[in-house]
């Protein structure tokens, strides 16, 4: 008598799209906003590298990034301001970088490198903010 009931009939629609809305929740949610974790990624340590390509001169900079959040972060993306001797901005570079990955609690190594356009006598002194990431555990 039980499956005759018109409850049941909604139950047995009700589950599978219940869960195939979860499912899809699942699949494209984009994890964690990394505006509310921004404070809890520090650049340490930054220095100027400059260098020279075949098509053009180059100017990176090579430093340590520290994850004090228990969010992964992927898809970093750097702004980086570079200040000439008196402290005025030179020149501007923005990268992201699809493979760079900062796991939660650690430490690593970074290199963001430009074109240069002005002289190596410009660029004194960089300096280095996360203005984007992704949570790893977005697929998106």
């Amino acid at each position: 008598m039980v499956m005759f009931h018109p409850g049941f009939a909604v139950l047995c629609f009700s589950l599978p799209l219940a869960s195939m809305l979860i499912w899809f929740a699942m699949i494209f949610d984009t994890g964690e906003n990394y505006e509310a974790y921004k404070d809890q990624i520090v650049i340490a340590d930054t220095q100027i590298a400059l260098g020279n390509t075949k098509s053009s001169a180059t100017v990176a900079v090579i430093g340590t990034i520290k994850n004090t959040s228990h969010v992964s972060w992927k898809d970093i993306q750097f702004h980086v301001d570079f200040l000439d001797g008196a402290g005025k901005r030179v020149d501007v570079g923005e990268r992201e970088d699809y493979t760079f990955r900062l796991p939660a609690g650690e430490t690593s190594s970074f290199k963001v490198s430009f074109r240069r356009e002005f002289p190596e006598t410009n660029y004194v002194k960089p300096v280095v903010r996360i203005v984007g990431a992704k949570d790893t555990r977005a697929r998106w």
